[in-house]
């Protein structure tokens, strides 16, 4: 327990600071919450090493095998071996080093989802999945590394599916989903595992269904009507922050809100946004058809159709896989510059 205890110590002493990384964030909130509960286990490939961004780090060394087991390469099996200890009054944790090799347990996944659903919640189906993943500008991982798993899983019922581009926000909604007696999955941005660093609240958690506002519009820019309601998520929200200041030098604004639960919507933050701005945009990490834009963008013209000024602008991957080669990347994976177009095209009229 002393290597433990001072790894936490670190790690906590890094949260104050505000240079812990998403990755330990997630670590961090992991190692709370199987001290505080023994019935929490989890599940890892490579988890003795500490995975690819040290997400169970410590955990068997702490724990035992028993409780932290170190995984084959088959994800169908372990989330399966999750899924009958979550039947079985335990809670289970699952870390993927790629969320797209989720591929191979969708069974499972459904399984667990349905099992919770059907029963109407009596039959408690705690099981959290955490993985990288996402597609972020630059990516250069190939196309089956570059999957939008996120999106495939929507349609799941029962599911709760969040993402986290801080370590904040990673580290409380690990907390909550952990805690949940339903079964959840929780996205993080690959390309920011390592490199995105903040403080966070020791010990609080977060909600699993609500959108947050990161940057409001100014007065003016709303009343002058030069304002538009962005929605993003995972690599989404960096690109996004990178590019206000060129979106304001313009004159213009924007509500940046981060998209923490794509399942269940938090219609109730756009809906506010919308009151005010009546434009959006929409910067989305998934494809064109069936992706997670395309069930916002239906949601808020069956929702909020009063509310808007302007067709909704979705900017989402193409239907195609995603290139390796940056140059082919581009022409397929969006970014900050094609919001700037966006939000210059809604403030004019030029959709």
């Amino acid at each position: 327990m002393t290597v433990v205890q001072e790894h936490l110590s670190a790690l906590k002493a890094k949260a104050t600071d505000g240079t812990i990384s998403i990755g330990d964030a997630v670590n961090l909130a992991v190692l709370e919450e199987m001290l505080r509960d023994p019935m929490c286990t989890i599940h890892a490939e490579d988890l003795q090493a500490g995975s690819s961004y040290d997400i169970p780090k410590l955990t068997q060394q702490t724990f035992g095998k028993m409780r932290a087991a170190d995984e084959i390469i088959d994800e169908g099996h372990f989330i399966g071996k999750a899924l009958g200890e979550g039947m079985n009054g335990y809670r289970p944790i699952v870390e993927l080093m790629n969320t797209n090799f989720g591929i191979y347990a969708m069974a499972e996944i459904s399984s667990a989802g349905n099992t919770y659903a059907t029963t109407g919640g009596q039959f408690q189906m705690p099981m959290t999945i955490i993985g990288a993943g996402g597609t972020a500008p630059a990516q250069s991982l190939g196309a089956e590394h570059s999957q939008p798993f996120h999106a495939y899983v929507m349609g799941i019922p029962g599911l709760k599916i969040c993402t986290a581009a801080s370590p904040s926000a990673a580290y409380g909604i690990t907390k909550s989903m952990i805690r949940d007696n339903g079964p959840g999955i929780l996205f993080l941005p690959v390309k920011m595992m390592k490199d995105a660093k903040s403080a966070l609240a020791l010990g609080e958690c977060a909600p699993l269904n609500k959108a947050v506002v990161l940057h409001a519009a100014s007065d003016a820019s709303i009343k002058a009507g030069k304002a538009v309601t962005v929605l993003t998520y995972l690599h989404g929200v960096r690109e996004c922050e990178n590019i206000i200041a060129e979106i304001q030098a313009e004159g213009l604004d924007i509500d940046l809100i981060e998209m923490r639960s794509l399942k269940p919507l938090d219609m109730e933050t756009i809906r506010a946004s919308l009151s005010k701005t009546h434009k959006v945009a929409i910067l989305d990490e998934s494809t064109q058809s069936g992706g997670v834009g395309a069930t916002i963008s239906a949601a808020i013209s069956e929702q909020c159709f009063d509310l808007l000024d302007a067709p909704v602008q979705r900017l989402c991957m193409d239907d195609a896989p995603v290139p390796y080669a940056l140059s082919m990347e581009k022409a397929v994976v969006k970014r900050g510059s094609d919001v700037v177009t966006a939000v210059y095209g809604l403030c004019n009229k030029k959709y």
